[in-house]
């Protein structure tokens, strides 16, 4: 692991020493709302050069979802192999029928067949899949889970999330409140293992993958526990900082997700 980072201009300057890409959806190929002007780009001329791509998510949703917002976004869907989302390896692995859910208000996240109850006391587990914020506060949640003792699954381990309100606590916070509070968390998504074999299985375990993501905490850590390369792209929750004050350290950083 370098000591610190490689500052590169642009993903064409390192793109060839690679077989396969994992790169994060928030913060690097859009900001929740539109593409980042550097996105098309760079998945063109990926897809020219046979270098497959798995988008990785901590999304609370399921893969298809995921897809279809891409998509929507006007990501063409023979640009990546598939997007790999903490939702969708959270739901593979459910063996509960009853949750008591924490999301984000009207957001349905495709867990078919779960049925999900007003009252924990109800629920035979917690299903923190997204969050309310800024409308929910974090004082909110400590009310709302004071008292509970089930056990909980937390489907996207980020901290903080990009909203037009500017950055506002995500489902990893809620997650870590509860923890504090007592409660027993599994943590699915980066930067733990499971979701990174998941993506490089779909893109074909090649010898040699870089992970493209805005956050040290997250995408690089992962990146580096799963034993690939790490870029970090200074944009989304990275946006405006010094990437020698980042830890941990990745191999490659640049300012923006270009060619």
């Amino acid at each position: 692991m370098p000591t610190e980072a490689t500052r590169i201009g642009g993903l064409h300057e390192i793109a060839s020493r690679f077989d396969g890409m994992l790169i994060d959806q928030f913060g690097v190929i859009h900001d929740g709302q539109k593409l980042y002007p550097g996105t098309a780009r760079v998945l063109t001329e990926l897809k020219a050069l046979g270098i497959p791509v798995a988008v990785m998510t901590n999304s609370g949703k399921r893969a298809q979802s995921n897809r279809q917002r891409l998509v929507k976004m006007g990501v063409p869907r023979d640009h990546f192999v598939d997007a790999v989302s903490s939702g969708e390896v959270a739901f593979s692995r459910l063996t509960a029928r009853k949750a008591f859910l924490i999301g984000k208000d009207g957001e349905d996240y495709g867990f078919d067949g779960i049925t999900f109850t007003d009252d924990p006391r109800d629920a035979e587990i917690i299903l923190i899949l997204g969050s309310n914020a800024p409308k929910t506060s974090l004082d909110d949640y400590r009310k709302r889970l004071t008292g509970v003792t089930l056990p909980a699954v937390c489907c996207n381990p980020d901290k903080l999330m990009l909203t037009p309100e500017g950055l506002m606590p995500a489902p990893g916070a809620i997650a870590a409140l509860y923890q504090e509070m007592g409660g027993t968390v599994t943590w699915i998504g980066k930067p733990y293992a499971e979701i990174y074999r998941e993506a490089a299985r779909l893109i074909g375990n090649p010898a040699r993958i870089l992970c493209i993501g805005d956050s040290a905490e997250h995408d690089v850590a992962g990146g580096h526990n799963a034993g690939f390369a790490t870029l970090l792209v200074l944009q989304g929750i990275s946006a405006g900082h010094d990437p020698a004050t980042l830890s941990p350290q990745p191999d490659y950083v640049m300012d923006a997700f270009q060619w």
